[in-house]
């Protein structure tokens, strides 16, 4: 694996889902998820208060995947075509072989399996397609749903940290790994 490249965007799919790259039809849900903070408990970011600044996340988001920077897909049920959330491969090391995983569920999605299946075909792309030998997801002490996530598809606790939050608390974050050969 010397050189990355994501073009053309590898679409995935499974039964239920289709897993697409974000478009600025998105921009509305996205902003909706992006803009109540209690969707950010276990995680550090601002809300966004403008529709503008969904479409910019988009486009940022389109344009690391378009430089082979990342990539993220937009969860979408096969069905309908409604978003359900987005799963990401970014902070990809080519030496190393590794790269990091990120995810969110939108309300009302969690508890059906749906993140279990994104995850799974998402890490046979990573590993298959990309070559990683590692694949890496940093989850919040307290965020039990997604601890329970990563273990029930064979990740592993490997080391935690103490981060230091913008409002100045020390939060405990979880690294899960899984290797290639799991």
């Amino acid at each position: 694996m010397n050189q990355l490249t994501f073009d053309p965007f590898p679409a995935l799919s499974t039964e239920r889902l289709s897993l697409r790259k974000l478009d600025l039809h998105d921009a509305d849900i996205i902003f909706n998820y992006q803009s109540n903070k209690e969707n950010f408990k276990y995680v550090d970011m601002p809300v966004y208060t403008r529709l503008e600044e969904a479409k910019n996340y988009i486009t940022r988001m389109n344009e690391g995947v378009s430089n082979n920077k990342w990539m993220i897909w937009a969860i979408a049920e096969k069905s309908t075509g409604e978003i359900l959330g987005t799963i990401s491969i970014w902070n990809i090391s080519i030496e190393q072989k590794k790269a990091e995983l990120g995810y969110g569920l939108y309300p009302g999605n969690i508890g059906k399996g749906i993140m279990s299946e994104a995850l799974e075909i998402v890490t046979a792309y990573g590993f298959n397609e990309m070559n990683l030998k590692t694949l890496e997801a940093y989850t919040s002490s307290e965020n039990y749903p997604s601890i329970a996530l990563l273990e029930r598809n064979q990740f592993s606790k490997a080391s935690s940290i103490v981060e230091k939050a913008s409002n100045g608390d020390s939060v405990k974050i979880y690294i899960y790994s899984r290797d290639s050969s799991d």
